[in-house]
């Protein structure tokens, strides 16, 4: 099994309506709460943020994070949005 951030799925198509935080800031980033809102097909996404309603057009799917807390079960769906799955079907 590979680390978490390394295996983090990049199929942003999956994150749409998502909860979750994500890194913004240049000189000194920190994580804040957001909703994935558009997949670009680019590798980015649009995200909300949850102060004040501010959109970010093109946030790089690596820095978002989504809340797991709203799955209630694990299941394949949720594995499988969190992680990439491998070739021999571990995560």
């Amino acid at each position: 099994m590979t680390s978490i951030a390394t295996s983090i799925n990049t199929n942003a198509s999956h994150l749409v309506g998502w909860h979750g935080v994500a890194l913004f800031g240049k000189k000194n980033p920190k994580w804040y709460p957001c909703v994935v809102k558009k997949d670009n097909q680019d590798g980015t996404v649009k995200v909300q943020w949850d102060d004040g309603g501010k959109f970010t057009k093109q946030l790089p799917v690596e820095k978002f994070r989504p809340d797991i807390q709203e799955v209630d079960e694990p299941t394949d769906v949720a594995f499988d949005v969190l992680f990439k799955k491998e070739e021999d079907g571990d995560y």
